[in-house]
């Protein structure tokens, strides 16, 4: 079986996350593109971006996460790529897919798998 869940160093591209959803039977399928910014919300820029975790407390916590979202918004799947080396701006961080029977759990789920990860 192929990880839902991935960290990986190095570029990748939004589709192999897509490759990885099941879809079979929903009515919705979304995707969210994480992509690094430039200048903070708070108007201070930043050039670079690098992580410092744990990866098997990470991977299991986005486990966690991942059967949370499917019981609470009763989802098909959902699956996320997300890079742990050095970023910058532009760089896509990360992609998370959800797919449904229905669209209003997929949405719902995007924003909260979003919250509970930042």
């Amino acid at each position: 079986m192929t990880e839902k869940i991935q960290l990986r160093n190095g570029p990748f591209e939004p589709e192999e996350a897509r490759a990885l959803l099941d879809r079979q039977g929903c009515g919705a399928v979304l995707f969210f593109d994480g992509v690094m910014k430039e200048v903070l919300s708070d108007g201070s820029s930043v050039k670079k971006l690098g992580w410092d975790f744990y990866e098997e407390m990470a991977k299991r916590t986005l486990e966690d996460l991942r059967r949370k979202a499917i019981d609470r918004f009763d989802l098909v799947d959902l699956v996320l790529i997300h890079r742990i080396d050095d970023q910058f701006p532009g760089d896509l961080i990360m992609t998370l897919g959800v797919s449904s029977e229905r669209r209003k759990g997929a949405i719902q789920a995007i924003a909260w798998f979003m919250d509970e990860l930042k």
